[in-house]
């Protein structure tokens, strides 16, 4: 087998990887903020599950957008094919954060959780096009190694 079809193997495989972390995500955001919600339409006390929405936000993340922002961002802006995507999701991360913030922001239940369901729509939407774009084009692309990219991301890991 050549090299570059051997990179392409593994980079798919790390792809398929991210994928898998990415859906992990989208889930645990999904339970987290339909919890929330159901707190706050059900008059119980919301805190304990807004707590843990803003917990997975700071650890999970906030250090996750960190992370394609020092690797996968950087090698597909550097691509024609990519420089216009990539400036769309940072936007995106902005926003996440935006929503991420209003969430942390309020101190009533209800719009907490409303942001909350407005943060899982968008970051699910952002990790389809993560998924469905960015990684086949990082696993297409010659002078790109998704895995290498990975293993150098500075201790955050998908």
């Amino acid at each position: 087998m050549s090299e570059t079809v051997e990179r392409r193997a593994t980079d798919a495989r790390t792809a398929e990887e991210i994928r898998r972390h990415h859906s992990v995500m989208v889930a645990d955001l999904d339970r987290l903020s339909a919890a929330l919600v159901d707190a706050a339409e059900s008059g119980t006390d919301a805190a304990p599950a807004r707590d843990a929405l803003l917990e997975w936000i700071t650890t999970v993340l906030v250090p996750h957008a960190a992370q394609e922002e020092e690797t996968t961002y950087p090698a597909a802006a550097g691509l024609v094919e990519g420089h216009l995507l990539i400036m769309g999701m940072l936007a995106e991360h902005d926003l996440i954060r935006q929503l991420a913030g209003l969430v942390r922001g309020t101190k009533n239940p209800a719009a907490a959780g409303a942001y909350a369901r407005a943060l899982f729509e968008t970051f699910a939407s952002h990790q389809r096009k993560e998924n469905d774009y960015i990684l086949p084009l990082l696993v297409d692309e010659p002078s790109v190694s998704l895995t290498d990219l990975m293993s150098a991301s500075h201790g955050h890991h998908h």
